[in-house]
C-alpha cells in the first residue's frame, strides 16, 4: 500500500506518528476507549487544528488542505458520548463531516466485560458540480479485556450500519436526486493505554459493504499529554483506505478538561 504525497506532507504524518504514540491523558477522547479510569464523570473540549490528504484513486489526483476540527466529550466509569466535527476543502472539494457516538460498558473493575456502541456518522462533500451526502447509524457490540499490568485494555467488536449516499445534481441538470442504501458490516479493535498523564487509543476496523461487495479500511489514533488535571494537548491521526480514495488526517490542539 503506497500514498502518493508530498514529501513536506510525508514529514508531517511521521513526526505526528511520534508524538500520537508518545503519549495520551487518562481520560482520553476515543469511541472504544475504556473510561474505567474515570473514577468521576468530566467533560473534555479540544479544538483541533491539521492538514488532510486526500488521493483520487480514479484520476490519480492528490492534494492537501489545511483541517479545523473541534471535539467533544462527556466521560463516566460505564458511560461515555463525544463529538467530532471537522472541515477541509480538498482537491477542489469542500468536505464538513460529524461523528457523533455513544459507549456503554459493563463493570469497570473487571477484567473482561461487555461493550454497547452507537454512532452517527454525517458528511457532506460539495464539488464543482454535485454535493453528496453520507448518512449512517451505527450500532457495535464487543468485549473489553483489561490487562492491568501494562495499563492496556482491548476491544474487539463488530457492528451493523445502514448507510445511505444522496447525490445532488444542479437545478440546470434537470436530473432528481440519487440515493443509494448498503448494508455496511463493521469489523473492528480497539486497544487503549494510559499511565499517568499519558495515554493512547488505536483503533483499526473494516466496513464491508454487503450491497456491493467492496471492503474500506480505516485506522485512527488518539493522543493527548496533560500538563496537569486540567489542561493538556491532543492529537489525532486517522487513515482511509476506500475503493475510490485514499485519505489521510493530521490534526493538533489544546484539551480542556471539566
Amino acid at each position: 500500500m503506497k500514498i502518493i504525497f508530498c514529501k513536506p506532507f510525508r514529514r508531517v504524518v511521521a513526526v505526528s506518528l511520534f508524538i500520537l504514540l508518545a503519549g495520551a491523558m487518562k481520560a482520553l477522547p476515543a469511541e472504544e476507549a475504556s473510561p474505567a479510569t474515570h473514577p468521576t464523570s468530566a467533560w473534555i473540549v479540544s479544538p483541533l487544528f491539521g492538514v488532510a490528504a486526500n488521493e483520487n484513486l480514479k484520476n490519480g489526483q492528490t492534494d492537501m488542505s489545511p483541517e479545523s476540527g473541534l471535539f467533544v466529550m462527556y466521560a463516566s466509569p460505564r458511560f461515555v458520548l463525544n463529538n467530532t466535527t471537522f472541515f477541509t476543502d480538498v482537491n477542489q472539494s469542500e468536505v464538513w463531516g460529524n461523528i457523533s457516538s455513544v459507549s456503554l460498558y459493563g463493570d469497570p473493575k473487571a477484567n473482561l466485560t461487555w461493550y454497547l456502541g452507537g454512532s452517527y456518522v454525517w458528511h457532506q462533500i460539495q464539488t464543482r458540480t454535485v454535493k453528496v451526502t453520507i448518512s449512517e447509524p451505527l450500532g457495535k457490540v464487543g468485549v473489553v479485556w483489561r490487562i492491568r499490568p501494562i495499563h492496556l485494555s482491548i476491544t474487539p467488536y463488530v457492528g451493523y450500519a445502514p448507510e445511505t449516499v444522496t447525490t445532488q445534481f444542479p437545478p440546470a441538470w434537470g436530473l432528481k436526486a440519487d440515493r443509494d442504501r448498503s448494508d455496511i458490516a463493521v469489523y473492528g479493535i480497539s486497544a487503549y493505554w494510559h499511565w499517568r498523564m499519558l495515554g493512547a487509543d488505536a483503533k483499526y476496523y473494516l466496513s464491508n459493504d454487503l450491497d456491493h461487495g467492496t471492503l474500506n479500511s480505516t485506522f485512527r489514533v488518539w493522543a493527548t499529554a496533560m500538563f496537569n488535571k486540567r489542561v493538556g494537548v491532543l492529537g489525532r491521526f486517522e487513515y482511509t483506505e476506500q475503493n475510490t480514495s485514499k485519505d489521510t488526517s493530521v490534526m493538533f490542539g489544546p484539551v480542556f478538561v471539566f
